[in-house]
């Protein structure tokens, strides 16, 4: 190979495979999801996982954030990122990527953006799928702005305010209404964290009343199942375990006609929950 100003050689062309999938229309109803969470780059928690769900004919998945945390460089980044996706064979399934707040942190975070496709370039965002819509916030950084381990580089407050208006319109768009499940997915619970999220005074409100079937969780490391109404919420809250192999969960939603079913097992394939929404 030689690239020279006025004489250039060049080498064979580089070919990868070529992989597909197929979208649903707006018509099927059907469809089986696999949800991870807080895996913070540990190997071996998410074999054992997904161990648990390889025979599972999943049409997508998601990792509900802190799953690449911390990333130190692109090589650190797109280590456990190839070993995610190739675990659940994302060549041929659509995989779904939200922030927590370890995705946030160290020199790679602002890199991290170049290694996914956001739809509009924001970190939330709503689709249908078939005919369920899925909702997926951004709660950003799980301390305020001025908190001194920031160094004044953070305004989270912003993103927080910006999906206020995002939620207003959701809430009130003919996609949301005319679904018939409605799935909120997002990293740090709302309902039964550890302490008040951030985000609770400015989206409580507007999702109080909000009609979501199930709202998907995950930021503290333990599983907990919250019915609707024990904690003030208006719909059924799960939130996922953390990354030892002792707390670890991992979510399996499927959908079939009118009925949404959720079902948590842990690494061991004991189910910590069945439930229908």
């Amino acid at each position: 190979m030689l690239y020279q100003a006025y004489k250039k050689v060049f080498g064979e062309t580089a070919v990868s495979d070529f992989h597909t999938f197929t979208l649903p229309t707006s018509s099927e109803a059907d469809f089986t999801a696999v949800i991870f969470n807080d895996l913070h780059k540990h190997s071996e928690t998410l074999q054992a996982l997904y161990k648990q769900v390889k025979d599972v004919d999943y049409d997508f998945v998601i990792f509900n954030g802190d799953c690449i945390d911390d990333p130190a460089n692109h090589d650190e980044a797109t280590h456990f990122l190839s070993e995610l996706n190739e675990t659940v064979g994302a060549a041929n399934k659509p995989v779904f990527y939200l922030r927590g707040n370890h995705e946030i942190r160290n020199a790679y975070s602002i890199g991290l953006r170049n290694l996914f496709d956001y739809v509009g370039d924001k970190t939330y965002g709503s689709f249908n799928w078939g005919d369920t819509r899925i909702v997926m916030l951004d709660c950003g950084e799980d301390k305020p702005d001025d908190h001194w381990v920031y160094y004044g580089l953070n305004d989270f407050t912003k993103l927080r305010n910006d999906q206020v208006g995002f939620l207003k319109r959701e809430l009130a768009s003919k996609e949301f209404k005319k679904a018939a499940k409605r799935i909120l997915i997002h990293h740090i619970p709302l309902y039964g964290n550890d302490y008040e999220n951030l985000c609770s005074g400015l989206w409580g409100k507007l999702l109080e009343k909000a009609p979501f079937n199930i709202s998907l969780n995950a930021h503290t490391h333990e599983y907990a199942y919250h019915p609707k109404g024990s904690l003030g919420n208006n719909f059924p809250v799960i939130i996922g375990g953390g990354y030892s192999m002792k707390s670890a969960t991992v979510m399996v939603i499927e959908k079939k006609k009118d009925i949404l079913k959720v079902k948590v097992l842990n690494t061991k394939g004991e189910v910590l929950l069945e439930l229908t929404v």
